[in-house]
Protein backbone atom coordinates (compact mmCIF):
# COMPACT_ATOMS: atom_id res chain seq x y z
CA UNK A 1 0.00 0.00 0.00
CA UNK A 2 3.08 2.32 1.06
CA UNK A 3 4.38 1.60 -2.20
CA UNK A 4 1.28 2.64 -4.66
CA UNK A 5 1.78 5.82 -2.43
CA UNK A 6 5.25 6.44 -3.46
CA UNK A 7 4.12 5.29 -7.02
CA UNK A 8 1.69 7.85 -7.50
CA UNK A 9 3.09 11.02 -5.78
CA UNK A 10 6.26 10.31 -8.11
CA UNK A 11 4.04 10.14 -10.93
CA UNK A 12 2.48 13.48 -9.78
CA UNK A 13 5.41 15.39 -9.66
CA UNK A 14 6.43 14.10 -12.97
CA UNK A 15 3.33 15.27 -14.62
CA UNK A 16 4.17 18.87 -12.47
CA UNK A 17 7.35 18.93 -14.04
CA UNK A 18 6.45 18.17 -17.14
CA UNK A 19 3.98 20.91 -17.25
CA UNK A 20 6.53 23.19 -16.08
CA UNK A 21 8.77 22.72 -19.02
CA UNK A 22 5.39 22.70 -21.32
CA UNK A 23 4.30 25.78 -20.39
CA UNK A 24 7.38 27.88 -19.07
CA UNK A 25 10.86 26.54 -20.82
CA UNK A 26 9.42 25.88 -24.14
CA UNK A 27 8.19 29.17 -24.27
CA UNK A 28 11.07 30.73 -23.03
CA UNK A 29 13.04 32.61 -25.59
CA UNK A 30 16.25 30.95 -27.11
CA UNK A 31 19.43 31.21 -24.85
CA UNK A 32 21.34 34.31 -26.74
CA UNK A 33 18.75 36.09 -28.09
CA UNK A 34 17.76 39.45 -27.04
CA UNK A 35 14.54 39.60 -25.66
CA UNK A 36 12.94 42.36 -28.51
CA UNK A 37 11.64 45.26 -26.72
CA UNK A 38 8.67 47.27 -27.52
CA UNK A 39 7.99 51.09 -27.26
CA UNK A 40 4.63 52.04 -25.87
CA UNK A 41 4.50 54.86 -28.31
CA UNK A 42 5.74 53.55 -31.90
CA UNK A 43 6.91 56.00 -34.16
CA UNK A 44 7.08 58.78 -32.00
CA UNK A 45 9.74 61.17 -31.97
CA UNK A 46 10.14 63.76 -28.99
CA UNK A 47 10.35 66.97 -31.34
CA UNK A 48 6.74 66.59 -32.99
CA UNK A 49 5.26 66.71 -29.47
CA UNK A 50 3.25 70.31 -29.54
CA UNK A 51 1.23 70.17 -26.45
CA UNK A 52 1.21 68.85 -22.94
CA UNK A 53 -0.94 68.17 -19.98
CA UNK A 54 0.46 67.00 -17.15
CA UNK A 55 -0.93 65.53 -13.91
CA UNK A 56 1.33 65.00 -11.31
CA UNK A 57 0.80 63.10 -8.27
CA UNK A 58 0.59 65.71 -6.03
CA UNK A 59 -2.54 67.13 -7.93
CA UNK A 60 -0.55 69.45 -10.20
CA UNK A 61 -2.26 69.73 -13.29
CA UNK A 62 0.24 71.58 -15.97
CA UNK A 63 -0.81 72.13 -19.34
CA UNK A 64 1.84 73.75 -21.59
CA UNK A 65 1.95 74.19 -25.31
CA UNK A 66 4.89 74.69 -27.99
CA UNK A 67 5.94 78.07 -29.07
CA UNK A 68 8.90 77.80 -32.12
CA UNK A 69 11.80 75.86 -30.11
CA UNK A 70 10.41 76.54 -26.54
CA UNK A 71 7.96 75.73 -24.29
CA UNK A 72 5.19 77.84 -22.75
CA UNK A 73 2.85 77.45 -19.54
CA UNK A 74 -1.13 78.17 -20.27
CA UNK A 75 -2.37 76.90 -17.10
CA UNK A 76 -2.69 77.52 -13.89
CA UNK A 77 -0.22 80.25 -14.82
CA UNK A 78 0.81 81.79 -17.93
CA UNK A 79 4.97 81.70 -17.51
CA UNK A 80 7.88 80.51 -19.93
CA UNK A 81 8.80 76.83 -18.77
CA UNK A 82 11.91 75.30 -18.18
CA UNK A 83 13.37 73.96 -21.41
CA UNK A 84 15.22 70.79 -19.89
CA UNK A 85 12.19 69.46 -17.70
CA UNK A 86 10.27 69.46 -20.37
CA UNK A 87 12.64 68.08 -22.90
CA UNK A 88 12.89 65.40 -20.04
CA UNK A 89 9.13 64.41 -19.88
CA UNK A 90 9.24 64.79 -24.23
CA UNK A 91 12.33 62.56 -24.66
CA UNK A 92 11.26 59.80 -21.77
CA UNK A 93 7.89 59.60 -23.66
CA UNK A 94 9.28 59.37 -27.12
CA UNK A 95 11.73 55.78 -25.37
CA UNK A 96 9.27 54.60 -23.33
CA UNK A 97 9.68 51.48 -23.09
CA UNK A 98 6.86 48.56 -22.53
CA UNK A 99 8.54 45.88 -20.34
CA UNK A 100 5.36 43.55 -20.01
CA UNK A 101 1.67 43.18 -21.04
CA UNK A 102 0.08 42.02 -18.35
CA UNK A 103 -3.61 41.52 -19.28
CA UNK A 104 -4.97 42.52 -22.78
CA UNK A 105 -8.70 43.11 -21.29
CA UNK A 106 -8.74 43.05 -17.56
CA UNK A 107 -12.02 43.01 -15.49
CA UNK A 108 -10.55 45.39 -13.58
CA UNK A 109 -8.25 48.17 -13.25
CA UNK A 110 -8.80 48.84 -9.30
CA UNK A 111 -5.41 45.97 -9.24
CA UNK A 112 -3.37 47.94 -10.76
CA UNK A 113 -3.82 50.89 -9.45
CA UNK A 114 -5.45 52.43 -12.66
CA UNK A 115 -9.10 53.27 -11.78
CA UNK A 116 -7.16 56.29 -10.49
CA UNK A 117 -4.05 56.54 -11.98
CA UNK A 118 -1.73 58.33 -9.86
CA UNK A 119 -0.12 60.15 -12.90
CA UNK A 120 -1.83 61.11 -16.17
CA UNK A 121 0.20 62.80 -19.22
CA UNK A 122 -1.78 63.94 -22.46
CA UNK A 123 0.37 64.80 -25.56
CA UNK A 124 -0.64 65.88 -29.05
CA UNK A 125 1.64 64.88 -31.94
CA UNK A 126 1.03 65.68 -35.58
CA UNK A 127 -2.57 67.18 -34.31
CA UNK A 128 -3.42 62.86 -32.60
CA UNK A 129 -3.45 63.18 -28.55
CA UNK A 130 -3.05 60.51 -26.44
CA UNK A 131 -3.14 60.00 -23.12
CA UNK A 132 -0.64 57.84 -20.60
CA UNK A 133 -2.22 56.14 -17.68
CA UNK A 134 0.68 55.65 -14.91
CA UNK A 135 -0.60 53.07 -11.50
CA UNK A 136 0.96 51.57 -8.76
CA UNK A 137 3.86 49.83 -8.99
CA UNK A 138 4.36 45.81 -9.23
CA UNK A 139 5.13 44.11 -5.82
CA UNK A 140 9.16 44.11 -6.88
CA UNK A 141 8.89 47.78 -7.60
CA UNK A 142 11.25 47.56 -10.66
CA UNK A 143 8.25 48.68 -12.72
CA UNK A 144 4.77 50.79 -13.32
CA UNK A 145 1.52 49.20 -14.32
CA UNK A 146 0.25 51.56 -17.45
CA UNK A 147 -2.01 51.54 -19.95
CA UNK A 148 -2.92 54.29 -22.85
CA UNK A 149 -7.30 55.55 -21.88
CA UNK A 150 -7.82 54.50 -25.57
CA UNK A 151 -7.04 50.89 -24.97
CA UNK A 152 -7.79 48.09 -22.57
CA UNK A 153 -4.12 46.49 -22.54
CA UNK A 154 -2.37 47.32 -19.05
CA UNK A 155 1.17 46.57 -19.36
CA UNK A 156 4.34 47.67 -17.04
CA UNK A 157 7.02 50.37 -17.65
CA UNK A 158 10.35 50.76 -16.23
CA UNK A 159 9.32 52.51 -12.31
CA UNK A 160 12.74 54.46 -12.77
CA UNK A 161 11.48 56.55 -15.35
CA UNK A 162 8.47 57.83 -13.68
CA UNK A 163 10.51 60.40 -11.65
CA UNK A 164 11.13 61.72 -14.74
CA UNK A 165 7.44 62.35 -15.95
CA UNK A 166 5.87 62.62 -12.20
CA UNK A 167 6.15 66.89 -12.89
CA UNK A 168 5.08 69.50 -10.74
CA UNK A 169 3.54 73.12 -12.01
CA UNK A 170 6.80 74.86 -10.16
CA UNK A 171 9.08 71.92 -11.57
CA UNK A 172 8.11 72.73 -15.07
CA UNK A 173 8.22 76.41 -14.56
CA UNK A 174 11.17 78.53 -15.60
CA UNK A 175 12.65 78.94 -12.56
CA UNK A 176 15.45 81.96 -13.42
CA UNK A 177 15.05 84.57 -11.15
CA UNK A 178 15.85 86.90 -13.98
CA UNK A 179 16.34 86.75 -17.74
CA UNK A 180 19.67 88.52 -18.44
CA UNK A 181 22.26 88.31 -20.56
CA UNK A 182 25.90 88.60 -18.59
CA UNK A 183 27.63 89.94 -21.53
CA UNK A 184 25.13 92.93 -22.34
CA UNK A 185 25.59 94.39 -18.58
CA UNK A 186 27.79 97.60 -18.42
CA UNK A 187 26.60 98.75 -15.05
CA UNK A 188 26.12 97.06 -11.54
CA UNK A 189 24.32 99.04 -8.45
CA UNK A 190 24.47 97.13 -5.35
CA UNK A 191 22.39 99.32 -2.52
CA UNK A 192 21.52 98.21 0.94
CA UNK A 193 23.45 95.69 3.53
CA UNK A 194 26.90 96.38 2.12
CA UNK A 195 26.71 99.89 1.90
CA UNK A 196 26.50 101.43 -1.23
CA UNK A 197 28.47 99.79 -4.47
CA UNK A 198 28.97 100.80 -7.89
CA UNK A 199 30.91 98.68 -10.70
CA UNK A 200 30.98 100.39 -14.22
CA UNK A 201 32.67 98.29 -17.73
CA UNK A 202 35.28 100.38 -18.85
CA UNK A 203 36.27 98.13 -22.34
CA UNK A 204 36.66 95.09 -21.39
CA UNK A 205 37.88 96.08 -18.42
CA UNK A 206 35.52 96.55 -14.84
CA UNK A 207 35.68 99.42 -12.38
CA UNK A 208 34.58 100.25 -8.61
CA UNK A 209 33.04 103.62 -9.35
CA UNK A 210 31.77 103.81 -5.53
CA UNK A 211 32.47 103.66 -2.80
CA UNK A 212 35.87 104.33 -4.16
CA UNK A 213 37.55 104.50 -7.36
CA UNK A 214 39.86 101.40 -8.64
CA UNK A 215 40.51 98.66 -10.61
CA UNK A 216 37.46 95.99 -10.32
CA UNK A 217 38.39 91.92 -10.46
CA UNK A 218 36.78 91.12 -13.64
CA UNK A 219 36.80 87.47 -12.58
CA UNK A 220 34.82 88.45 -9.27
CA UNK A 221 32.44 90.55 -11.09
CA UNK A 222 32.03 87.65 -13.95
CA UNK A 223 30.99 85.85 -10.82
CA UNK A 224 28.41 88.28 -9.12
CA UNK A 225 27.04 88.40 -13.00
CA UNK A 226 27.22 84.81 -13.46
CA UNK A 227 25.28 84.16 -10.03
CA UNK A 228 22.24 86.49 -11.01
CA UNK A 229 21.97 84.93 -14.37
CA UNK A 230 21.72 81.75 -13.52
CA UNK A 231 20.35 82.23 -9.80
CA UNK A 232 16.90 79.61 -10.00
CA UNK A 233 14.32 79.86 -7.53
CA UNK A 234 13.62 77.61 -4.83
CA UNK A 235 9.85 77.83 -4.49
CA UNK A 236 7.17 80.67 -4.73
CA UNK A 237 6.12 81.58 -1.45
CA UNK A 238 3.49 84.42 -2.75
CA UNK A 239 2.17 85.36 -6.61
CA UNK A 240 0.33 88.40 -5.60
CA UNK A 241 1.54 89.13 -1.84
CA UNK A 242 -0.92 91.62 -0.01
CA UNK A 243 2.06 93.25 1.64
CA UNK A 244 5.56 92.55 1.18
CA UNK A 245 6.86 93.62 4.90
CA UNK A 246 6.27 90.08 5.79
CA UNK A 247 9.12 89.00 3.86
CA UNK A 248 11.88 91.94 4.71
CA UNK A 249 11.39 93.26 1.17
CA UNK A 250 9.47 96.65 2.40
CA UNK A 251 12.16 98.49 2.53
CA UNK A 252 14.41 95.65 1.00
CA UNK A 253 17.37 94.78 2.77
CA UNK A 254 19.35 95.27 -0.63
CA UNK A 255 18.87 95.69 -4.19
CA UNK A 256 21.03 95.01 -6.59
CA UNK A 257 20.32 96.63 -10.47
CA UNK A 258 21.84 95.60 -13.81
CA UNK A 259 22.06 97.88 -16.60
CA UNK A 260 23.35 97.56 -20.08
CA UNK A 261 23.48 101.06 -22.49
CA UNK A 262 21.80 102.95 -20.29
CA UNK A 263 18.62 100.35 -19.93
CA UNK A 264 17.83 98.55 -17.10
CA UNK A 265 18.25 94.68 -17.91
CA UNK A 266 17.15 93.12 -14.27
CA UNK A 267 16.41 94.81 -10.95
CA UNK A 268 15.90 92.26 -8.01
CA UNK A 269 15.22 92.86 -4.39
CA UNK A 270 16.95 90.83 -1.53
CA UNK A 271 14.71 90.27 1.84
CA UNK A 272 14.78 88.51 4.79
CA UNK A 273 15.47 84.61 5.69
CA UNK A 274 13.31 82.40 5.18
CA UNK A 275 14.54 79.92 7.76
CA UNK A 276 18.23 78.72 7.64
CA UNK A 277 19.04 77.99 4.14
CA UNK A 278 16.65 79.85 2.17
CA UNK A 279 16.21 84.26 1.50
CA UNK A 280 13.40 85.74 0.36
CA UNK A 281 13.43 87.35 -2.88
CA UNK A 282 11.61 89.47 -5.25
CA UNK A 283 12.32 90.43 -9.12
CA UNK A 284 11.13 93.80 -10.00
CA UNK A 285 9.58 92.93 -13.20
CA UNK A 286 7.40 90.36 -11.83
CA UNK A 287 4.89 90.82 -8.90
CA UNK A 288 5.44 87.16 -7.21
CA UNK A 289 8.09 86.60 -3.98
CA UNK A 290 9.96 83.59 -4.11
CA UNK A 291 13.09 82.31 -2.17
CA UNK A 292 16.97 81.38 -3.18
CA UNK A 293 19.34 79.93 -1.22
CA UNK A 294 21.32 81.78 0.96
CA UNK A 295 24.60 81.07 -0.73
CA UNK A 296 23.18 83.22 -3.26
CA UNK A 297 21.73 85.94 -1.58
CA UNK A 298 25.28 85.84 0.34
CA UNK A 299 27.20 86.59 -3.15
CA UNK A 300 24.71 89.40 -3.99
CA UNK A 301 25.63 90.98 -0.46
CA UNK A 302 29.15 91.06 -0.89
CA UNK A 303 31.14 94.36 0.80
CA UNK A 304 32.86 96.48 -1.96
CA UNK A 305 36.47 94.93 -0.88
CA UNK A 306 35.34 91.71 -2.56
CA UNK A 307 35.15 93.12 -6.30
CA UNK A 308 38.72 95.41 -5.55
CA UNK A 309 41.14 93.75 -8.36
CA UNK A 310 43.81 91.51 -5.83
CA UNK A 311 46.59 91.91 -8.67
CA UNK A 312 49.08 94.76 -7.16
CA UNK A 313 49.96 95.05 -11.23
CA UNK A 314 47.86 94.78 -14.13
CA UNK A 315 50.62 94.01 -16.58
CA UNK A 316 50.60 90.01 -17.76
CA UNK A 317 54.18 88.87 -18.89
CA UNK A 318 53.07 88.65 -22.38
CA UNK A 319 52.25 92.47 -22.67
CA UNK A 320 54.85 93.91 -20.43
CA UNK A 321 57.72 95.81 -22.17
CA UNK A 322 59.86 97.86 -19.61
CA UNK A 323 60.38 98.17 -15.76
CA UNK A 324 61.94 100.71 -13.47
CA UNK A 325 62.64 99.96 -10.04
CA UNK A 326 63.56 102.50 -8.16
CA UNK A 327 65.53 101.32 -4.33
CA UNK A 328 66.51 104.12 -2.70
CA UNK A 329 69.07 106.41 -4.58
CA UNK A 330 69.17 103.60 -7.51
CA UNK A 331 67.50 103.32 -10.92
CA UNK A 332 67.61 100.22 -12.80
CA UNK A 333 65.47 100.34 -15.90
CA UNK A 334 65.13 96.78 -17.72
CA UNK A 335 63.63 96.16 -21.45
CA UNK A 336 62.57 93.75 -23.66
CA UNK A 337 64.69 94.01 -26.69
CA UNK A 338 64.54 92.05 -29.59
CA UNK A 339 67.06 89.52 -30.57
CA UNK A 340 67.82 87.53 -33.58
CA UNK A 341 66.25 87.92 -37.65
CA UNK A 342 63.03 87.09 -39.06
CA UNK A 343 60.91 84.27 -37.88
CA UNK A 344 64.21 82.87 -35.27
CA UNK A 345 63.28 86.78 -33.42
CA UNK A 346 62.67 86.73 -30.05
CA UNK A 347 61.98 88.74 -26.93
CA UNK A 348 64.97 89.11 -24.07
CA UNK A 349 65.20 90.92 -21.38
CA UNK A 350 68.28 93.39 -20.91
CA UNK A 351 69.27 95.74 -18.21
CA UNK A 352 69.63 99.46 -20.28
CA UNK A 353 70.34 101.98 -17.77
CA UNK A 354 72.83 101.20 -16.03
CA UNK A 355 73.66 99.45 -18.89
CA UNK A 356 74.91 95.86 -17.59
CA UNK A 357 75.33 92.81 -19.86
CA UNK A 358 75.98 90.74 -16.32
CA UNK A 359 72.37 90.90 -15.53
CA UNK A 360 70.58 87.57 -17.06
CA UNK A 361 67.55 87.82 -19.22
CA UNK A 362 66.37 85.24 -17.27
CA UNK A 363 66.75 87.11 -13.55
CA UNK A 364 65.21 89.72 -15.24
CA UNK A 365 62.37 87.37 -16.23
CA UNK A 366 61.54 85.81 -13.09
CA UNK A 367 61.78 89.81 -11.36
CA UNK A 368 58.95 90.50 -13.88
CA UNK A 369 56.97 87.77 -13.20
CA UNK A 370 57.16 87.71 -9.36
CA UNK A 371 55.81 91.20 -10.03
CA UNK A 372 52.58 90.45 -12.30
CA UNK A 373 51.36 87.78 -9.90
CA UNK A 374 52.08 89.67 -6.51
CA UNK A 375 48.58 90.26 -4.82
CA UNK A 376 46.95 92.19 -1.87
CA UNK A 377 46.26 89.67 0.97
CA UNK A 378 43.84 92.12 2.48
CA UNK A 379 43.35 96.09 2.34
CA UNK A 380 44.04 99.18 4.74
CA UNK A 381 44.20 102.85 5.02
CA UNK A 382 47.53 103.61 3.65
CA UNK A 383 50.12 103.98 6.19
CA UNK A 384 50.60 107.90 7.49
CA UNK A 385 54.01 107.11 8.30
CA UNK A 386 56.42 104.32 5.93
CA UNK A 387 59.94 103.38 4.72
CA UNK A 388 60.03 102.78 1.05
CA UNK A 389 61.26 99.82 -0.02
CA UNK A 390 60.90 100.27 -3.46
CA UNK A 391 58.84 101.60 -6.31
CA UNK A 392 58.12 99.81 -9.80
CA UNK A 393 57.12 101.77 -12.80
CA UNK A 394 55.73 99.12 -15.36
CA UNK A 395 54.95 100.03 -19.24
CA UNK A 396 52.93 97.52 -20.83
CA UNK A 397 50.16 96.86 -23.55
CA UNK A 398 51.86 99.62 -25.83
CA UNK A 399 52.60 102.90 -23.95
CA UNK A 400 50.05 102.39 -21.02
CA UNK A 401 51.75 102.60 -17.28
CA UNK A 402 51.79 101.79 -13.78
CA UNK A 403 53.12 102.87 -10.45
CA UNK A 404 53.43 100.77 -7.50
CA UNK A 405 55.44 101.98 -4.54
CA UNK A 406 56.19 99.35 -2.03
CA UNK A 407 56.46 100.29 1.61
CA UNK A 408 56.57 99.14 5.25
CA UNK A 409 54.86 100.10 8.43
CA UNK A 410 54.68 98.59 11.70
CA UNK A 411 56.08 95.47 10.57
CA UNK A 412 53.44 94.73 7.11
CA UNK A 413 54.32 95.10 4.00
CA UNK A 414 51.80 97.32 1.58
CA UNK A 415 51.77 98.35 -1.56
CA UNK A 416 50.02 102.01 -2.80
CA UNK A 417 49.30 102.11 -6.14
CA UNK A 418 49.18 105.68 -8.04
CA UNK A 419 45.44 106.77 -8.18
CA UNK A 420 44.11 104.29 -5.82
CA UNK A 421 43.00 104.52 -2.45
CA UNK A 422 43.98 102.54 0.68
CA UNK A 423 46.95 99.86 0.28
CA UNK A 424 46.82 96.33 -0.50
CA UNK A 425 48.52 94.32 2.71
CA UNK A 426 50.93 91.61 0.95
CA UNK A 427 52.63 88.69 2.76
CA UNK A 428 56.45 89.62 3.88
CA UNK A 429 58.08 86.50 1.41
CA UNK A 430 56.53 88.13 -1.51
CA UNK A 431 58.22 91.20 -1.24
CA UNK A 432 61.56 89.77 -0.07
CA UNK A 433 61.90 87.33 -3.07
CA UNK A 434 61.88 90.49 -5.61
CA UNK A 435 64.40 91.73 -3.60
CA UNK A 436 66.38 89.13 -3.71
CA UNK A 437 66.20 89.04 -7.05
CA UNK A 438 67.96 92.40 -6.98
CA UNK A 439 70.72 92.14 -5.43
CA UNK A 440 74.25 91.86 -7.05
CA UNK A 441 75.13 88.40 -7.89
CA UNK A 442 78.07 87.26 -5.38
CA UNK A 443 80.73 86.48 -7.47
CA UNK A 444 81.81 82.67 -7.20
CA UNK A 445 84.35 81.08 -5.09
CA UNK A 446 87.48 80.67 -6.00
CA UNK A 447 88.27 77.05 -5.50
CA UNK A 448 91.22 76.13 -2.70
CA UNK A 449 94.62 75.50 -4.05
CA UNK A 450 95.36 72.12 -5.46
CA UNK A 451 97.35 70.45 -2.97
CA UNK A 452 100.49 68.22 -3.82
CA UNK A 453 100.36 64.25 -2.70
CA UNK A 454 101.48 63.40 0.47
CA UNK A 455 101.16 66.65 2.16
CA UNK A 456 98.95 68.18 4.63
CA UNK A 457 97.25 71.41 3.60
Amino acid sequence: MKRGRSTLLLLTLAAALGAYIWFVEMKREPAGDEPKSEKVFTSLEADTIEALTLTASNGDVTTLQKQGVGWKIEKPVQVAADASEVSGVTSNLATLDLTRVIDEKPRSLDAFGLDSPRLKLTFTAAGKPRTLLLGAKTATGGDTYAKLDDAARVFTVPSWLEQSLDKTTFQLRNKAIVGVDREAVDHLAIIGAPGTIELKKDGSEWRLVQPLQGRADGGEVGSLLTRLSSGQMQAIVAEQPATLDAYGLHPPRTTVTATGSGKTLAQVFVGSASGDAAVHMRDASRSMVFTVEKALADDLQRPAAAYRAKDVFSFRMFNLSRLVVMRGDTSRTFEKKKSGTGANATDTWTQTAPADSSVKAATIDDLASRLSTMRAESWADAPTASTPVISVVATFDGDKQERVSIVQAAGEMYALRDGEPGAARLTAPAVTDVIGLLEPAKPASAPPPATAPGKTP
